[in-house]
């Protein structure tokens, strides 16, 4: 199997998850807001950021233990991948029993005061545990689909991923429409995950005895070797916490749960971009990781550039065609233009960019287990961010908060690529020219897409949609050319002609 093709297989796997994580953010804000309103939502959606940071409970575990585990597979080591995979999940199983214990005390502490709900504290406490048990279990389950990898089969991890994101949102959904209690709610979610673990475990017993995971084995002398390698995984998992939940905590509390719904909705709106770039990019991460532990730096070269023009090309044709086309999206899908605010959208438009310039880079990193310096950046940067939030949202609000995150994403890109460049430094390939042309046509195209924003966001529908796509098409023209796309989408197409000829 080629490198492509491994390639294309888990990019059609992310291209699902994409498509179920739409249909996530499409389907549950409407639900929420009609059946409980917009301060119940705000309420659900600040608890819910609130154990968000127990995922980075298995110190990274997941991640540096699918890769470690696929190479000595791959090497037919069996009996070390039988050690290594019982020991971790010995590791993993006591740290997630024992944070289980520890987050009881909920029950103990004031959380509705500190975050100003109006639930009662009990109700509170509920909903919290359950919610953190469910992010637990989701820490276990990941460990399970991840192992697929070592098969060579990381689409079908990915596909077990979508199919339970699919089954949360039909059981969400229904729980929602009936407005159970937010207790309720969270204990259907934990019962979605414990379904999901049995039958992903039997999925695993009959794809593949010899992989399957056990608790028969104990190695102590390699748990160190498991946890500090998986501690920088770890870091980076906490620094999503605290760019993506800690936020919404800090807004609940200073700005009240309207900006709460305000600020994630349009966050949501242009995730979903990134989550397009993002699918070509993770899908070359296995790949990544391979041509990596075989130094062929050639093709690894290779991969780096044709996938650099590509996504380049892209990001100012998605995020500025959505941000032209935010206010009827809000409209339409959540009959609340009242959310739209053009400062704002404009400013988080910039930040969308900046971030899938970024995603990409972190790829490289992140894959080829070179990530320590990568963590650590990530992690201070966000740690800065966090703390910097609280008196600039109390001084501009939630514009004080944007500008500070774009300003952390700004440095972010400078430092992740000049650890890129220490990674390709001894090819001679690495060159800044494509990313200054990006910067070039972001920095003129923003302020284009924001003067035609101003004098469209009250015009009728299809004019708001006509022009956002005239936006995304007149820039598709420009990158293509920019960006050099004419030899990328030759091969592709001789490589179709190819497949179709031997069909």
């Amino acid at each position: 199997m080629g490198i492509l093709t491994r390639i294309v297989k888990v990019l059609g796997a992310l291209l699902t998850s994409n498509v179920v994580n739409l249909i996530t953010k499409l389907v549950l804000p409407p639900i929420f807001l009609l059946r409980y309103g917009t301060t119940l939502y705000g309420e659900w959606l600040a608890l819910s950021g609130a154990v968000a940071y127990l995922s980075t409970l298995n110190f990274g575990i997941q991640t540096y233990v699918t890769q470690d585990l696929t190479v000595r597979y791959q090497a037919n080591d069996l009996a070390a991948y039988h050690r290594r995979q019982s020991t971790s999940l010995r590791v993993l199983l006591g740290i997630l029993c024992s944070a289980a214990f520890v987050c009881l005390v909920v029950f103990a502490l004031p959380v509705q005061q500190w975050l100003r709900l109006t639930l009662t504290q009990r109700a509170t406490a509920i909903t919290l545990y359950f919610l953190a048990v469910q992010v637990l279990l989701g820490v276990l389950f990941g460990y399970f689909t991840g192992l697929f990898m070592v098969l060579s089969r990381a689409h079908t991890g990915v596909l077990w991923v979508n199919g339970l994101r699919l089954a949360m949102v039909l059981a969400v959904s229904a729980a929602a429409w009936f407005r159970v209690p937010l207790p309720v709610l969270a204990g259907v979610q934990a019962a979605v995950y414990v379904a999901g673990i049995f039958l992903v475990l039997l999925h695993l017993r009959r794809a593949g005895r010899e992989i399957f995971p056990g608790l028969g084995e104990w190695d102590r002398a390699a748990v160190p070797g498991i946890l500090k390698p998986s501690s920088y995984f770890g870091l980076i998992s906490m620094s999503t916490f605290l760019s993506y939940e800690v936020p919404v905590l800090i807004l609940q509390r200073e700005a009240g749960p309207f900006v709460v719904v305000a600020f994630t909705v349009m966050r949501t709106i242009f995730s979903m971009c990134r989550q397009i770039l993002n699918a070509p990019t993770q899908a070359m991460g296995p790949e990544i990781t391979r041509l990596y532990g075989r130094q062929e730096w050639r093709e690894l070269s290779a991969v780096y550039t044709y996938s650099e023009r590509l996504i380049f090309s892209l990001i100012p044709v998605l995020n500025l065609g959505v941000l032209v086309a935010s206010p009827v999206l809000l409209a339409v899908w959540l009959h609340k233009p009242a959310l739209f605010a053009m400062l704002p959208y404009i400013t988080m438009a910039a930040i969308s960019m900046t971030l899938s310039a970024k995603e990409h880079k972190f790829q490289f990193q992140f894959s080829t287990n070179t990530h320590e310096a990568l963590a650590r950046i990530m992690f201070g940067s966000y740690l800065a961010l966090a703390v910097l939030a609280v008196p600039m949202v109390r001084w501009q609000g939630m514009m004080g908060f944007l500008y500070t995150w774009l300003a952390i994403e700004l440095f972010q890109v400078i430092r992740i690529v000049g650890l890129n460049r220490q990674l390709f430094a001894h090819t001679g390939e690495h060159r800044l020219h494509y990313l200054v042309r990006l910067t070039a046509a972001c920095v003129v195209a923003l302020p284009a897409a924001g003067w035609l924003l101003a004098h469209t966001d009250r015009s009728s529908y299809p004019l708001q949609l006509g022009t956002a796509g005239a936006v995304s098409a007149v820039l598709m023209t420009v990158t293509f050319w920019l960006f050099h796309l004419r030899p990328i989408a030759g091969k592709l197409l001789v490589r179709l002609r190819t497949r179709l000829a031997a069909g």
